[in-house]
């Protein structure tokens, strides 16, 4: 106990050494048995297998005239989207389904997820509602159908689902439609 009590003095010994670097393994070792010892319900959520389980939201919702014009966001600082076509692409990112060090486990499609819209007029009466594949597990796009939306103001959102598995929706995205 004595020992403990002294200041140190001169270079570090053996054991003070070696209780460093049990230390240090042990701090490293840590994350990764905590990583290794999951529950079976842990396991069988991870598979797809909880009924509870909720998909992260769709993130970067954003809006564009078309497949081929540059995108506004939504909820930006610039205001509210105006699109000047009668059938804009609406995106979203889908990134977070598969969250970074989890492994994406493919479902009848394959790696598709199924990804609905909707669009709503501003009075809240439903346009649209599309569920789509998606093609790759990170984007989804939608290109609503000419004809669909005249000039006045709008809004949509969307969600993706899993099997089971399902998201929030993401905020709803306000936009004018201006056509000439």
């Amino acid at each position: 106990m004595r020992m403990w009590n002294k200041p140190f003095r001169g270079r570090p010994g053996r054991a003070a050494l070696a209780l460093a670097a049990a230390l240090a393994l042990a701090g490293a070792a840590a994350p990764l048995s905590a990583a290794l010892s999951t529950s079976a319900a842990d396991a069988a959520e991870a598979q797809g297998g909880g009924r509870d389980r909720l998909l992260p939201t769709p993130g970067v919702p954003r809006i564009s005239d078309g497949p081929y014009a540059g995108f506004q966001l939504c909820g930006s600082a610039a205001g509210k989207p105006v699109v000047t076509s009668g059938s804009p692409t609406l995106a979203a990112t889908l990134e977070s389904v598969a969250p970074p060090g989890t492994v994406e486990t493919p479902n009848a499609d394959g790696n598709r997820h199924k990804v609905v819209f909707e669009v709503d007029a501003a009075d809240g009466k439903q346009i649209v509602r599309k569920q789509l594949t998606s093609d790759t597990s990170h984007d989804a796009a939608y290109q609503l159908p000419e004809g669909k939306l005249t000039n006045g103001e709008y809004r949509w959102r969307a969600r993706v689902t899993d099997a089971d598995a399902v998201s929030e929706w993401t905020a709803w995205c306000d936009f004018t439609v201006k056509r000439s």
